[in-house]
This record gives structure tokens, C-alpha cells and sequence, in this order.
């Protein structure tokens, strides 16, 4: 049986863990009610990487998840990352989907993203160690995490810096 209230308790630790409360519901940009639609993370877009594969997930609760796999073509297939994206309902609602994927992983915190060299979305968190094997952030409504994926251990720095300026640039182009 599951119980709720346990699950609600330690959703609640996690948030004050990560400082929820400073950055919940807020952009760089000073903007509260962003909403990104359609983003697509094209090969075009990444350079020096090879999407292998691309597929979009059925919606849960309205929200289109894709997931990409690029691959490093000089690397012979031992360098991919693994991208899923999250179009989520409101910048806010990119927040609380964060502190979901931060709940997944096993290490009690995860370090912000800027301590490690890279700004990227709105909020991000890296992994733990010299170079960022993953990252997870958030764009606008937009909830991004990058994983390695394959054999060689590869930071992801610059493919998400490449992807957050993706999003970015839909925000750009978006009428208002």
C-alpha cells in the first residue's frame, strides 16, 4: 500500500533540499507565463552530433515527452547522450517535474549547474564529480535532462548548452 502523506513528506524534504522556494515558478527572463509548444531538438540545431534516434512517448496529463539519442560519429558509438524533453504546462509546472526527476537519482543533492561552469536554463543541476555526466534543467516550461548513454564516460556540457539554446530560440520566435 502506498502512503501518501510518506510521499508528500519526502517530496517536501527534497524541495527544501533544492531551495524550491527561491526559484519555483521564476525565469531569467523575469517572465511567469511562458509556454513553449512543439519543441523539436533537430540535428541541425546540435552540430558535431548524429541523432540515431528520435521518438515521442504518449502524453501524460497534456505534456509531450520526446527523447532523442545522439551519438558522436567520430567516437565509433561509444560517446552518446541520451536527451529527453518535457513540455510541460507552465513554467511552474517545469519546477515541480524537476524536483520529480531530482527525486530519481540517488545522491541526496545534486550541485547547481553554475558551480560547475555552465548556466543553463532557468534553473539546472548537474551530477557530482569533475565533469557533468548529466544534466537536468529547466527552460520556461520546458524540462530538459541529458544522460550519457554510452560506453565512454563524455561531459554534457556543450551538447546542453546547444540544446538550451534550442529552447531559447523558440522563446525568441514566439509571438508576444
Amino acid at each position: 500500500m502506498i502512503d501518501i502523506d510518506a510521499d508528500e513528506a519526502y517530496r517536501n524534504r527534497v524541495k527544501a533540499n533544492y531551495e524550491f522556494s527561491t526559484w519555483a515558478g521564476h525565469t531569467r527572463e523575469g517572465t511567469k507565463d511562458v509556454r513553449l509548444t512543439d519543441v523539436r531538438i533537430s540535428p541541425e540545431q546540435i552540430k558535431g552530433g548524429k541523432l540515431e534516434e528520435a521518438e515521442e512517448l504518449p502524453s501524460v496529463r497534456q505534456r509531450r515527452e520526446r527523447r532523442y539519442i545522439y551519438a558522436s560519429p567520430e567516437s565509433g558509438g561509444r560517446r552518446r547522450l541520451l536527451l529527453t524533453t518535457l513540455e510541460c504546462n507552465s513554467v511552474l509546472d517545469a519546477h515541480e517535474s524537476l524536483i520529480d526527476v531530482v527525486m530519481t537519482y540517488m545522491a541526496p543533492r545534486l550541485p547547481r549547474c553554475e558551480t560547475k561552469g555552465p548556466e543553463l536554463g532557468d534553473i539546472c543541476f548537474g551530477s557530482h564529480g569533475d565533469v557533468n555526466l548529466s544534466v537536468i534543467f529547466a527552460r520556461f516550461n520546458i524540462l530538459a535532462e541529458i544522460k550519457n548513454a554510452g560506453t565512454e564516460p563524455t561531459s554534457v556540457d556543450e551538447f546542453a548548452r546547444a540544446v538550451d539554446s534550442v529552447i531559447y530560440g523558440y522563446y525568441r520566435r514566439s509571438p508576444g
